[in-house]
């Protein structure tokens, strides 16, 4: 269920019905190559995120369309808010949310720039008490045999990262008006190579991927197919639903940082 479309019995009456889990779908503003909206990340979690509910029912958070992409400034359309204030915003939302009942918080990412940053929120959470669990998860993820059985059906999946096979197709699942195939350059989509040798011995900068993809573009979507998409989204939504019913049946996760504050607060040998 939706947040945004509840009134206010039916939101009441939703805590018990969610067991307390929400899910709170974030992606990101920025260019995916030139045939892509640069809401993509935002309509990926989110469609995720909506199809697990119809297997597991779940809250989910209004789209939230901020992320971690300072190093996406040079294009048009970003918006980049400082990682400080996202800290701040995303921590005061968290508040609300359980506030309101909810006391299991599932992070779905459909952005891969905010993977350090969400893993760092979430081990900050415990540098003071909260009544509430957050949890981190990607909302892309696959299970290695389901990967097979995608690439059995479709052959290999061309590698990318960005804008690519993968990404083209679930847009094109979900939003296939806003998909412009004619607008793909294929030698934007190129590494310039420019931080190979770190990316090799696994030295992380913040402009490694600028000096990789400048263009926001890596990968070929060129044989991107809606069918590709909706596959690949039923799976990461059967597993996302997986995610949820385990969270909600989790009681040893949140009794251990209920037992970690209280040690926290007078320690011992």
């Amino acid at each position: 269920m939706f947040w945004e479309e509840l009134n206010v019995n039916d939101f009441a009456a939703s805590v018990q019905t969610c067991k307390g889990v929400c899910i709170f779908p974030i992606g990101c503003l920025e260019k995916h190559g030139n045939h892509l909206p640069l809401g993509t990340d935002i309509y990926i979690a989110r469609d995720i995120a909506a199809r697990a509910a119809k297997l597991e029912e779940v809250m989910i958070f209004p789209s939230y369309p901020l992320g971690v992409v300072a190093e996406v400034k040079h294009k048009a359309g970003t918006v980049a808010i400082s990682s400080r204030l996202q800290f701040q915003v995303l921590e005061a939302i968290f508040d609300e949310i359980s506030r309101n009942g909810y006391k299991k918080i599932l992070v779905a990412n459909g952005h891969g720039g905010n993977t350090n940053f969400l893993n760092y929120f979430a081990q900050a959470m415990l540098e003071k008490q909260k009544d509430y669990m957050v949890y981190v998860y990607d909302a892309w993820s696959l299970r290695p045999e389901q990967e097979k059985t995608l690439v059995d059906k479709y052959g290999p999946i061309p590698d990318g990262g960005h804008a690519d096979h993968t990404e083209t197709s679930q847009i094109m699942a979900i939003r296939p008006d806003l998909t412009h195939m004619e607008l793909v350059k294929p030698e934007e989509s190129r590494s310039l190579g420019r931080a190979d040798w770190f990316w090799q011995h696994g030295v992380f900068t913040g402009i490694n991927w600028y000096a990789s993809f400048p263009h926001q573009f890596a990968g070929d979507p060129t044989a991107a197919t809606s069918e590709f998409g909706e596959d690949m989204l039923t799976y990461n939504a059967q597993n996302m639903a997986e995610v949820v019913k385990k969270i909600k049946e989790d009681d040893v996760l949140p009794a251990l940082i209920e037992e970690f504050y209280n040690a926290h607060s007078a320690p011992q040998l």
